[in-house]
């Protein structure tokens, strides 16, 4: 229930069903760093983060504008989503203290790593994304702690046009990438791991960059 609910707030972009399977064929080096080269830069959106609060079992939604997501060359392969609030996780963690050391934070980038995967002999290239742990030093409890914090890209990957590609519009106004919270840790000792299927009143987070202002 709570599922179809969230997919239900963030409607998200579906792509068109073909009526054949595609074939695919692998990309070349040379074509990596053109589309590359073509998809760098930084884009504005927004972000929709969806969570369930720890203490209320209640789901929320806040809406963040005027951010950006940025792609850089093949060589460094880096996205970062930029200017992320991170305070939102202090609605989901079950640590009170853990909980008021996020609360504080400022709004920080969540980087990961892209790749071009292959493309199908209708010109749609493949696409992904990996994310990076996220390293906090907070001090709470009389004690520093190293947290770690685990995203992951909710799509195994996406198919980007390769037209728009070359045209420097891949990622037009209403694409959309989603990220979702998966575990927290204490330097190696896992404090909350976070459910994949949105059992009703666990706390999660679900977060969806939108391009386009």
């Amino acid at each position: 229930m709570m599922k179809k609910l969230f997919f239900a707030l963030l409607t998200v972009v579906s792509l068109a069903a073909c009526n054949h399977d595609p074939v695919f064929h692998g990309l070349t080096q040379q074509e990596k760093e053109e589309y590359a080269q073509s998809i760098m830069g930084e884009y504005p959106g927004r972000y929709s983060i969806v969570y369930t609060d720890v203490q209320t079992s209640q789901l929320n939604r806040e809406n963040i504008n005027d951010v950006t997501f940025s792609v850089s060359s093949l060589t460094e392969h880096t996205v970062i989503f930029n200017n992320f609030p991170i305070r939102l996780l202090a609605r989901v963690v079950e640590d009170a203290e853990l909980s008021q050391a996020l609360s504080t934070l400022p709004n920080m980038g969540l980087t990961g790593s892209y790749a071009f995967l292959k493309e199908s002999e209708d010109g749609q290239v493949g696409w992904t994304l990996d994310m990076h742990p996220i390293v906090l030093s907070l001090t709470y409890g009389g004690q520093q702690h190293d947290i770690v914090l685990h995203f992951r890209n909710l799509y195994t990957s996406i198919y980007l046009d390769k037209g728009r590609i070359q045209g420097g519009t891949a990622f037009e106004q209403g694409r959309q990438l989603s990220l979702g919270l998966t575990d927290i840790y204490d330097g190696d000792r896992l404090l909350q791991s976070f459910n994949d299927d949105w059992q009703e009143g666990s706390p999660e987070l679900l977060a969806v960059f939108r391009f386009g202002l």
